[in-house]
């Protein structure tokens, strides 16, 4: 255990270094983050930081596990299984990130286009991984656990990806927000595996994140980007799935729900009703500084510092975290 803390301190600062050298380069580059305009001025400050950051954190983590596994630990299926995902899902978001910066604006990927291929890189990972299918499900607050059928262990196995990856992405609007709550998700992992089944393939990951956290803290230096959030809500699907917890995810990793139930819910009441009940959505957004406003909405205005909303919901997140504990009944 004190060579892997090793390790990680190191992954610490080497990846604090590659970070700012990174978002340096991009600078020199003339690259930088897209706002997109839809109405309510919120973060055109921000427009032009450099972005793409969890290339960084995929690189080193990637580089990382392959060295531990080829020098201290060997990776067993299951470690091999969240690389892999984490590296597929990335890459999807990497695309995304190159198509908004070619075409010089916030979009890139159309919705179906990251539906096709998140569902192409579930089926690679189904078909490739056979032994997905022997890991019991456990039901959550209880201690019964469940043999599921080929065909709901791959629509768990895809309803998993899809939904925490693109959570992520939308959790993944203020500085530092989605690393930290990914810190938080992956230290609620570590209580749940106390046979040291993820250790070496998760604390890696906790201090390369640290290391991001680093410059992409308020005012950041450095966005995720679309392939740090899809390489960590991949990272986060995986570990559940292979863990036996994907039914407690949704209670683990409970701020990406409420971020992506917020926009749900602001979509469908609008269309029923035309009028909205956050200011902005996601949720993260509604306790903003914002001009432009010119409709109504039914939740009170709340305008925090950035600062001060990022690290609430950090705390939400630990409330989340501690609940999972709970429905896990580990103890």
């Amino acid at each position: 255990m004190s060579l892997l803390i090793g390790i990680s301190l190191l992954l610490t600062l080497a990846t604090a270094i590659l970070a700012h050298l990174f978002a340096a380069g991009m600078r020199r580059a003339g690259l930088g983050q897209q706002i997109r305009k839809y109405g309510p001025n919120i973060h055109e400050k921000k427009s032009g930081t450099p972005t793409m950051g969890g290339i960084v954190i995929l690189l080193v983590w990637v580089a990382s596990a392959l060295a531990i596994h080829y020098w201290w630990q060997p990776l067993s299926w299951k470690g091999l299984f969240v690389v892999v995902a984490g590296f597929s899902l990335g890459l999807i978001g990497l695309a995304d990130d190159l198509l908004s910066l070619w075409n010089s604006r916030s979009l890139g990927l159309s919705a179906g286009q990251k539906v096709v291929l998140t569902t192409a890189v579930s089926l690679i990972l189904f078909f490739s991984f056979p032994q997905i299918l022997h890991v019991p499900v456990q039901v959550p607050f209880s201690h019964i656990t469940l043999s599921l059928s080929p065909l709901f262990s791959f629509f768990l196995l895809w309803g998993a990806f899809m939904a925490t990856a693109n959570s992520m992405n939308l959790t993944d609007g203020l500085d530092g927000l989605a690393t930290g709550v990914s810190i938080l998700i992956l230290c609620g992992y570590l209580i749940f595996s106390l046979d040291g089944e993820f250790y070496w393939t998760i604390i890696p990951l906790l201090g390369i994140l640290a290391g991001f956290l680093w410059v992409n803290a308020y005012p950041a230096q450095l966005f995720l980007g679309d392939v740090g959030a899809f390489a960590l809500g991949g990272v986060v699907a995986a570990i559940a799935l292979v863990s036996g917890t994907a039914l407690i995810l949704p209670l683990l990793a409970g701020l990406l729900v409420v971020e992506s139930g917020s926009v749900i819910l602001q979509v469908a009441y609008f269309k029923l009703t035309g009028r909205r009940i956050f200011k902005v959505s996601p949720f993260h957004h509604h306790f903003e500084h914002t001009t432009g406003i010119n409709y109504a909405y039914l939740l009170p205005k709340l305008e925090w510092a950035e600062p001060k909303i990022t690290i609430r919901l950090w705390i939400l997140q630990v409330l989340f975290v501690g609940l999972a504990i709970i429905a896990a009944r580990i103890y």
